[in-house]
């Protein structure tokens, strides 16, 4: 292309050369350069939605296992000594009876295991927690709900959770329409997901 010096003209014009058969080669080895550019750019989105899947399902592979192993640690670092293990039962049923020690050591022990809960609660809700994983994880501090010492747990320490977590355990705490734990799960489910 060349620009035409005309007077008032100011316009391209090709230039037609003489020699136009490299030109036509060069021009068919670009787009065949492109084709391939393309290609390749076609095969590496694939290969990266591939390699996304695959760290999907290692990031849920691992999530399961941490919060699994942290429910197992939590559990056998308190039932491997049977004195904490029995103070711990006497909270449950009557907080009153045990010293202020033994009432401090249980808080924390639930604290510790709602804090792992409400993790586990939170990981599922950003889709990284199998929902089932977290219901049979959850179950473990609802089997206390008819014990008077988590209500004095929840008393004390439900302002240092989540909202979600609180709004989570109140609901179950409150509901009347349902005696087994799964049912409740699945009513908080579906409450949840259809507002």
């Amino acid at each position: 292309m060349v620009f035409c010096l005309c007077k008032g003209c100011f316009k391209f014009k090709p230039i037609i050369s003489q020699n136009s058969a490299p030109m036509n080669f060069l021009d068919r080895l670009s787009k065949v350069a492109e084709i391939v550019g393309s290609l390749g750019i076609v095969i590496s989105l694939f290969l990266v939605s591939v390699q996304y899947k695959n760290n999907s399902l290692a990031l849920e592979t691992s999530t399961a296992n941490s919060v699994n192993a942290n429910i197992a640690d939590w559990y056998n670092s308190f039932f491997e000594n049977t004195q904490e293990t029995e103070s711990f039962l006497k909270f449950l049923a009557d907080p009153d009876s045990v010293s202020q020690t033994e009432k401090f050591q249980s808080i924390m022990r639930l604290h510790s295991l709602n804090l792992h809960l409400q993790n586990a609660l939170y990981l599922e809700r950003q889709g990284v927690l199998d929902e089932n994983l977290r219901k049979t994880i959850s179950m473990a501090v609802y089997s206390g709900l008819k014990q008077p010492g988590f209500y004095f747990f929840w008393d004390q320490r439900k302002s240092m959770y989540t909202e979600e977590w609180q709004i989570f355990v109140e609901d179950i705490i409150a509901s009347q329409k349902h005696t087994e734990l799964e049912e409740l799960f699945d009513a908080y489910i579906e409450e949840n997901t259809s507002e």
